[in-house]
Order: C-alpha cells, then structure tokens, then sequence
C-alpha cells in the first residue's frame, strides 16, 4: 500500500500531492473552461505549480488554509488520477473549510466527484474533527448545484453579483454541509 494514500473508499483513493503530480496540476490549473466557474483566472507557470506542491503541501495543514489532495481511481493493480480536490479556508478554531473540486474531462460524469465528496467528509469529521464544509457555486453551473445537492449540502445563501463574467456579473450560492455533532443532530 501506498505511503502517501490519505484516504480511501471503494474506488476512490485521496492521496497527497507528489512532484509527479506537478505536469497534471499544470494542466487542471491552465483550463480555461473552467475558469468562470471559480475564482481563478490566470495561468500559471510549470515552475509556479512546481513551487506550490514543494512549499504548500509540505506545510503543517494547521498552519495553511489551503489542502489539496489527488484524487486517484483503483484500476486493477494500478491507480489513475482523475482530480484533485481542495480544503480552502481552513478554519480550525470555528471547525469548517471550503471544497472546491476538479475532475479530468476525460472522467466527468461517471459518479467521481460524488464519491470523493463522501470519502473527503471522512476525513473532514474523523481526523480534522470539522463540523461543517461549503462551497460557493455559481449560478449557471447546474452541474455542480446538482453535484452538491446529491451529496446533502443545502442551499443555505446567494450572493448577488458575486462573479464578474466579460461586462456580466452573475450570483453564487453557498451550498453547506453541517455533519452531526453531540450538541447538534443536523
């Protein structure tokens, strides 16, 4: 087994960032079909890629607030990666993060994001002891409000004009997942 596997359930394995990922990283980072859908609209360089997965992903997670991890599919005796998924906003004193999640076109719609959802709130309960992650989705991206919505996070706000398209602004809603809790049977 793997050293640096974080996680896994059923095909689904989370991984850590390794400097093998670095030329896919460079590729999900640069998809421009992507960037209306987030925050992100600029290329980066491989060196700049590199750069991140030698210092971010080395830092003690409590100290950053930002997390990637790999997403990786179970193919006989091999593993291939598909995705990666991100912990931003890492809030350890209120106990929640935002997720933000890719997958390879080559690998959309065959139920990977949905199961690495699952797998990543295992995590997010039993090891960072999070009580609650969110994600801000933009309202033209069906997609990803029905991603989130299967997977039990509600639709819990809207912010109006939120992300700047061209000479367009468009509204993102925030779709939260609170886990149970001792005090709190949500």
């Amino acid at each position: 087994m793997q050293k640096n596997i974080l996680m896994t359930r059923g095909e689904i394995i989370l991984r850590a960032v390794e400097l093998k990922d670095c030329e896919t990283i460079y590729g999900y980072e640069n998809d421009i079909s992507v960037w209306t859908d987030g925050i992100g609209k600029r290329f980066y360089s491989a060196y700049a890629v590199e750069q991140y997965v030698l210092t971010t992903q080395n830092e003690d997670i409590t100290k950053c607030d930002q997390f990637r991890l790999m997403i990786d599919i179970k193919e006989n005796d091999s593993a291939t990666t598909v995705g990666c998924v991100d912990l931003y906003d890492m809030d350890f004193v209120n106990s929640k993060a935002g997720v933000g999640i890719y997958i390879d076109k080559r690998y959309r719609q065959l139920g990977y994001a949905g199961q690495t959802l699952k797998v990543l709130e295992t995590y997010i309960r039993n090891i960072l002891n999070f009580r609650q992650l969110y994600a801000f989705i933009g309202s033209e991206n069906t997609v990803s409000q029905r991603l989130f919505a299967s997977c039990g996070y509600g639709k819990t706000a809207e912010l109006n004009d939120w992300l700047k398209r061209g000479d367009k602004y468009f509204n993102v809603f925030v779709f939260q997942k609170i886990f149970n809790t001792k005090t709190n049977d949500r």
